[in-house]
């Protein structure tokens, strides 16, 4: 058995670890009646957002393509992005959504590296936005906080993608490294190293790309707060906004982190840990975990078919 199964088997046995330790008391009979009490008709509004995010993703995408001079239409893109968020159902933090868009988009450009730094830096300013909110919106409510100290997660989370960022753009520090390393006398890995930082210059050179990337990344991570808020009010939740704009963000860098597969477990924990604290029970918690995968997993499935389609065309 390779090293990828037994650490995909790891994460399954975390997942469902955490799964059993949380769910283990729920009274399924009061979920299955507060699912009951969903409004359809916002369902749909929920999908209609999810593919605002997607739209927006693609356009943040295309921005970071175009300011290193590869031009692949719009739709073919947003193809792409609808595919890779089915592929993400099935591996940790996005990891298999993202290898799907370079190897996918690579095939057009013939320019894998400068893809791959493409689609590396669209996530990194996604997890510096995220840390940012996951920072600023808590500081502001900190007095609604029962501890305080969750602070330091985004905090460190900000923290470590600034210093990459600036290892990036400053590239001084990472070329230094590969000359005591001698990595720079592997002509096959400098080569690679070297497209990619060009990539990242190019980012850097072009005016506007970062203000309009990290725009676009605000407004993606602001569009998952309304998201769950909608969602928490198709079931009764009777919960400020704010709250959701304290938790959501400290809930999506729960789920981020590498060691589930989907974020499973990791984003239940976050739920119950931060909603519990504002009057919900460990159920209507849960409750809202589970409907958030639900309708994410149906939106993924679009991408699903559309691969299936675009397979049959080949």
């Amino acid at each position: 058995m390779n090293k990828q199964k037994i650490f995909f088997i790891i994460k399954l046995l975390i997942s469902f670890g955490l799964m059993f330790f949380l769910y283990r008391k729920v009274d399924f009979a009061e979920i299955i009646s507060m699912v009951g009490n969903i409004n359809g008709w916002l369902l749909l509004v929920l999908f209609g957002l999810l593919f605002f995010n997607t739209a927006i993703s693609t356009l943040k995408w295309k921005i970071l393509l175009l300011a290193d001079d590869i031009h692949i239409p719009f739709k073919g893109l947003l193809s792409s992005y609808m595919i890779a968020s089915f592929f993400n159902i099935f591996l940790p933090s996005n990891i298999g959504g993202d290898a799907y868009r370079i190897v996918d988009i690579a095939k057009q450009s013939s320019r894998p590296v400068h893809t791959f730094a493409s689609v590396f830096i669209d996530r990194l300013s996604g997890f510096l936005a995220l840390a940012i909110m996951g920072f600023v919106f808590p500081l502001a409510g900190h007095g609604m906080l029962e501890d305080g100290r969750v602070l330091f997660v985004p905090l460190a989370v900000f923290v470590v993608i600034v210093v990459m960022i600036w290892a990036l753009y400053n590239q001084k520090l990472l070329r230094w490294g590969m000359r005591i390393t001698r990595i720079d006398r592997v002509d096959k890995i400098s080569s690679m190293v070297n497209q990619f930082l060009d990539s990242v210059t190019a980012y850097k050179e072009k005016q506007g790309v970062l203000a309009k990337i990290m725009g676009v990344s605000f407004v993606f991570q602001f569009t998952v707060i309304v998201f769950v808020y909608l969602l928490s009010t198709t079931i009764g939740f009777d919960i400020p906004f704010l709250y959701f704009c304290m938790f959501v963000p400290l809930i999506s860098l729960l789920e981020a982190v590498p060691a589930s597969i989907y974020g499973v477990g990791f984003r239940d924990a976050g739920y119950v840990l931060f909603f519990t604290q504002v009057g919900r029970t460990h159920e209507d918690a849960l409750l809202m975990a589970l409907l958030y995968v639900a309708v994410t997993l149906l939106y993924a499935l679009i991408g699903g078919i559309i691969f299936v389609v675009k397979k049959k065309r080949a």
